[in-house]
């Protein structure tokens, strides 16, 4: 079966333009047929995939290229320092110890992204204007006196988890954001999942990139006054931000996938549990595993796993299990690193029985802080041959996580979105979008009247009040780069820590 399917980001320049667009070739220009294009390319190609020039504007490509410089031994050019994370802390063997180019063909690579850039780049066009209300959900507001920084939140039965590195806390809320719970906790919460008689918990170390690998696995249990931790099963792990659970090899017991993100470097593996101790096996040694699932995609019986990597060569692998625990890693996409890749979710969108990809793009913290056209909510269908077409995209600025699930109860999936760089000047309603199906992958695209007031960082979903629907928590991290005006900032730090839209459809 073929599971590979290639996305280029020079592709996705045509697919802005509506939800029925599909990616195409696109015609050659005279940037494609430089004279210094293959060598160009190549280069580039060392590390991820290439980025077509007219992706950025000028100014931008000469802000981000001297990062770039490093990973091909260029620390200085012109009298012009580059910086790197040269000499940090787990960053050996980073950076090559002699050039790989001469300087004369890193200045040729420079004025070929400065010829061929645009002054300015195309802005998103909505394909279709989000609607203003979504009387489904009623907003309701949990409050704190510090500047919110939520790194996690978590739906149960009942209540509700966030944790807010600016109190080094985990709160535990009831469906009236009353605090059932505080916890003091120094090692910032990523994820959390039930595990026997509590959860288990990574806590990533460091909310900022960094390599200074602090990293923690977690089993906690809950008391009346909070969270208890009962172990700590895992350290010096490279800043994981998400696990999940499931049995690999056919043991009956659940094995654990962790996504170890890192930031130059990080890795991707599963634990083996032995009793006491933890046994770890490699899928990938690449940094940037954001998100995973397990599951059964190729339907023989065995669970595989789907990783989706959001560092260099941004894409999405299949590690498909032999049954006995052992993996062959399939690259189903690739995406270019201005992708920005953000979160991705396996569901039955077109509801044929193969799972379906919903994957969204906006990370802009890095080295490009400008809006892009390409950013927004993806849906790529798949067939029993496991390939998978674009079948859906809405544009939508920084889009940064997205979640599938029959919220109106009318028998097909819609999807709930959240932007973490969204255009706060323009159109702050972006920040939360609600994709109501409508059938045959159409949706009708909604915003609610309150969540314009955070920057959503984290969401979660499930039936907090056990009425039969599904709710929704949002968490708002109130800091991190973005082109917002001070003013915006402001609001954001005054803006509610945590908000919970309860479903009324039933």
């Amino acid at each position: 079966m073929k599971y590979y399917v290639q996305v280029f980001l020079s592709l996705f320049v045509l697919a802005c333009g509506g939800g029925e667009e599909k990616l195409e070739e696109v015609e050659q220009t005279s940037a494609q047929l430089d004279p210094r294009r293959p060598q160009i390319e190549s280069l580039c190609g060392n590390c991820h995939l290439f980025v077509e020039p007219e992706m950025l504007d000028k100014a931008t490509w000469a802000n981000l290229l001297p990062f770039m410089g490093p990973r091909l031994g260029i620390f200085s050019h012109m009298g012009r320092e580059y910086d790197s994370d040269r000499g940090k802390i787990n960053c050996e063997g980073l950076y090559p110890k002699d050039p790989l180019v001469s300087a004369e063909v890193w200045q040729d690579l420079l004025n070929y992204f400065d010829r061929y850039a645009p002054e300015e780049v195309a802005k998103q066009v909505k394909s279709m204007d989000y609607e203003k209300g979504l009387p489904i959900f009623e907003s309701s507001e949990a409050q704190l006196k510090t500047p919110p920084i939520v790194s996690l939140s978590y739906m149960a039965s009942g209540s509700y988890y966030s944790y807010d590195a600016a109190t080094q806390s985990m709160y535990v809320r009831d469906i009236n954001n009353k605090i059932k719970s505080r916890t003091s906790l120094t090692n910032p919460i990523s994820y959390m999942q039930p595990y026997k008689k509590g959860f288990l918990m990574t806590a990533i170390g460091s909310i900022q990139p960094s390599d200074d690998w602090k990293g923690e696995l977690i089993y906690a249990t809950n008391t009346k006054t909070g969270l208890k931790i009962e172990d700590v099963l895992l350290k010096e792990m490279e800043r994981p931000v998400q696990f999940k659970l499931g049995d690999l090899d056919g043991d009956k017991k659940d094995d654990i996938v962790v996504c170890a993100y890192g930031n130059n470097k990080g890795s991707h593996y599963w634990l083996k549990i032995k009793g006491d101790t933890l046994e770890k096996k490699i899928l990938l040694q690449q940094a940037g595993a954001i998100s995973t699932e397990i599951v059964d995609i190729d339907q023989d019986g065995d669970m595989d796993i789907v990783t989706l990597f959001a560092q260099a060569l941004e894409k999405i692998v299949l590690f498909e299990n032999d049954g006995k625990g052992n993996f062959r890693e399939k690259q189903l996409m690739a995406f270019s690193p201005l992708q920005g890749s953000s979160s991705f979710q396996l569901a039955d969108m077109n509801k044929d029985g193969i799972l379906d990809i919903i994957y969204t793009c906006g990370d802009n913290a890095d080295y490009s802080v400008v809006l892009k056209n390409f950013h927004g909510v993806y849906i790529f269908t798949g067939d029993e041959d496991g390939n998978y077409e674009q079948s859906y995209f809405y544009p939508m600025n920084g889009a940064f996580k997205a979640m599938a699930n029959d919220f109106d109860q009318d028998g097909d999936l819609d999807i709930a979105a959240i932007s973490f760089f969204a255009d706060y000047e323009k159109q702050p309603d972006e920040g939360f979008l609600f994709f109501e199906h409508t059938g045959k992958l159409n949706f009708k695209v909604k915003t609610h009247e309150q969540t314009h007031k955070g920057r959503w960082l984290t969401m979660d979903i499930g039936d907090i009040d056990n009425d039969g629907d599904t709710d929704i928590v949002l968490g708002n991290f109130s800091m991190g780069p973005t082109s917002a005006s001070e003013e915006i900032k402001k609001g954001w730090i005054a803006a509610p820590v945590s908000m919970l839209l309860k479903n009324n459809t039933k």
